[in-house]
């Protein structure tokens, strides 16, 4: 007895809508998945031709101190609940919720080479904020480990910073627990390590 001919067809059409599936999923996975080319540049993050770029003298490592978030959220919480002018960091990295993970985004502040909200209100934090740029990692480091890509980022975003900021250095990088009383960005970020993987970039972009 001969098979219809749609019964015959149907396998092959099944195959075909797995394949596109699967390749729909690669795609997906490439285009989502960090990798060792998806480096941060220096045209991606650089303030418009016409603002003149700050003399800034500091970069000050934060957490956001919670468990996940975005820069939107951010945002919208230091406008609403602080009374700010809306976000107080120059750029936020993601850890992944929901915030892609190693994702770097430059804020209006950074944009607009404004000064940051950041550092804190006292007087000996006033400079911090004048001329420090605030760069804030999503999640919160006291109690969870930094992922070692978020950490590369970090250390790759300083690196671009000091290489194009020339009142910028190595020495200059500091956690927000080093200029007020707070755990920010928590116990498992390791400064002096964010500093040395800062200076192994710049040497080897200096090798180049």
């Amino acid at each position: 007895m001969s098979v219809p001919h749609d019964h015959a067809e149907r396998p092959a059409r099944v195959l075909a809508i797995l394949a596109t599936i699967g390749i729909a999923i690669v795609i997906v996975v490439l285009v989502r998945s960090p990798s060792a080319n998806d480096r941060p540049e220096w045209v991606k993050i650089a303030p418009p031709l016409e603002v003149p770029m700050h003399p800034w003298q500091w970069i000050v490592i934060h957490h956001s101190g919670t468990p996940g978030g975005d820069t939107g959220s951010i945002d919208n919480a230091h406008l609403k609940d602080r009374g700010w002018e809306g976000i107080g960091y120059h750029f936020v990295i993601g850890n992944g919720r929901p915030m892609e993970r190693g994702r770097i985004e430059a804020t209006w502040r950074w944009r607009c080479q404004y000064h940051g909200a950041h550092a804190g209100s006292m007087p000996a934090q006033a400079a911090y904020n004048q001329d420090g740029i605030g760069i804030c990692v999503i999640g919160d480091y006291q109690t969870s480990q930094l992922d070692a890509f978020v950490e590369e980022r970090v250390a790759r975003l300083c690196a671009l910073l000091i290489q194009h900021v020339p009142t910028l250095s190595e020495q200059h990088i500091v956690g927000h627990r080093d200029i007020r009383q707070t755990a920010c960005p928590g116990a498992n970020v390791d400064i002096n390590r964010i500093r040395y993987l800062v200076r192994s970039q710049l040497a080897l972009t200096a090798a180049k």
